[in-house]
């Protein structure tokens, strides 16, 4: 039973996903810091919106992650796409994670992928981030011993 829906990214998102957004322990492994403000979310996702980066080179995918029995989103799936190469990220809500979410939400982002021939996929990964690690391997990412900015690099 699919109990998730990807819906792609608009300003309108903004007030459902700050709460999501804010734990800190979300940023344990990326780095960076919750947003301060739900104008600050909005602020981001409209520019996500264009679905594509300001030069034009590539395509900025963002789908909110959506609890189909409620509409209730959890997090988001991402993938930045220039010519058959995507580079993935997944984000999971601290409150919705260990129930196979972030499993369901990037196979379903990697079919995405694959239904628009879009063969490459990397995702960069913290060495000590097991959640991830396991979520990549179960959409076939294997690590690949590059690092950049002290995150491996796993790929298909």
């Amino acid at each position: 039973m699919q109990r998730l829906t990807l819906v792609p990214v608009d300003k309108s998102h903004a007030v459902a996903m700050f709460p999501v957004l804010t734990d800190t322990a979300l940023y344990s492994f990326t780095g960076g810091k919750p947003p301060r403000s739900v104008v600050d979310v909005e602020r981001w996702f409209s520019a996500l919106e264009t679905r594509l980066s300001p030069d034009g080179s590539e395509r900025w995918l963002t789908w909110i992650v959506q609890l189909i029995e409620t509409s209730t989103p959890i997090g988001y799936v991402q993938a930045t796409v220039k010519d058959h190469q995507a580079d993935i990220a997944w984000l999971i809500g601290v409150n919705w994670q260990g129930r196979g979410y972030g499993g369901e939400a990037v196979a379903a982002l990697m079919s995405w992928l694959d239904d628009n021939q879009i063969d490459n996929v990397t995702a960069h990964i913290h060495p000590d981030h097991k959640t991830s690690q396991r979520i990549a391997q179960g959409v076939n990412l294997q690590p690949s011993g590059v690092f950049h900015e002290g995150e491996e690099i796993w790929s298909r």
